[in-house]
């Protein structure tokens, strides 16, 4: 099967936990562009998600980080944040294609960790509950590590999108792929609250246009400038690995500095090479 969904999508926790905040031009926006995007989720009639994404001091601590982390649970819980305005529950995983996809990592000398017990938070329950309100898809959670130094290149991250993007073509279920987090913020940090628009207009643009050359060749220091944040588009990028050839339309671009981030959400569609 081809891959019949793919998407890449702010996780803000304000969206969902103070969303009136933002204002009404903002939210409206947003709320459309999710629209658009659950609409047409429902109508790829996917049998799984792969969701790149990250997470917040939910599963793992400084006694143990890894770069990478797949989800081959039967089960997921979340979110764990009772703030979030998102009722807990348990979220159906995919152990085969989680499995798969560990099995393709490590043939590519990628040794990812993987968990059968993860929690989830607002890096993946935020955009998934927007996405699946009825939260009634099956998702395989790939982890980022965006909290502690050292993180993945954006090249290791670009490269293990490709084993993914391979996985998800040669399975025989109908698979999407989301990539959560980001754009600019700078969370807890001196500088909280800042957005860089020009930053994320930039990187928008290179995702719109499919420039893998230029995704892949970031560095993690400047994506650190854009705020501690936007260490998160790792993810994006490991979804244009994914893809490999592709283009992107920009459904919503916002800097909700109520929400102390810069919102990007995105479609993205493979192309011919």
């Amino acid at each position: 099967m081809s891959i019949v969904f793919s998407a890449a999508i702010g996780h803000a926790p304000g969206w969902t936990a103070w969303n009136e905040r933002a204002t009404h031009e903002q939210r409206d926006a947003l709320a459309a562009s999710m629209a658009t995007l659950s609409k047409e989720l429902a109508e790829a009639r996917v049998d799984a998600l792969i969701m790149l994404t990250s997470e917040h001091w939910a599963n793992f601590f400084l006694d143990h980080i890894s770069a990478f982390c797949v989800g081959r649970g039967d089960v997921f819980e979340g979110p764990i944040e009772g703030w979030l305005k998102i009722d807990r529950t348990d979220i159906a995983g995919d152990p085969e294609l989680a499995t798969q996809i560990i099995d393709a990592a490590y043939a590519q000398d990628f040794e990812p960790g993987f968990g059968h017990e993860l929690k989830l938070d607002h890096g993946t329950m935020v955009p998934l509950s927007l996405l699946a309100p009825k939260l009634d898809v099956p998702i395989v959670p790939v982890f980022f590590n965006t909290l502690a130094a050292p993180q993945p290149s954006p090249r290791r991250c670009f490269e293990l999108g490709r084993v993914i993007g391979d996985v998800a073509r040669k399975s025989d279920k109908r698979i999407g792929i989301v990539a959560t987090g980001g754009m600019s913020h700078d969370p807890g940090e001196r500088s909280h609250g800042e957005i860089n628009s020009d930053f994320d207009k930039a990187f928008l643009d290179q995702m719109a246009r499919g420039d893998t050359r230029e995704l892949s060749g970031y560095s993690v220091t400047q994506l650190a400038a854009a705020g501690a944040g936007a260490i998160e588009l790792l993810a994006w990028i490991a979804l244009a690995g994914a893809l490999g050839n592709f283009k992107g339309d920009v459904l919503a671009y916002e800097a909700v500095h109520a929400w102390a981030t810069g919102m990007g959400v995105m479609r993205l569609t493979e192309t011919a090479a």
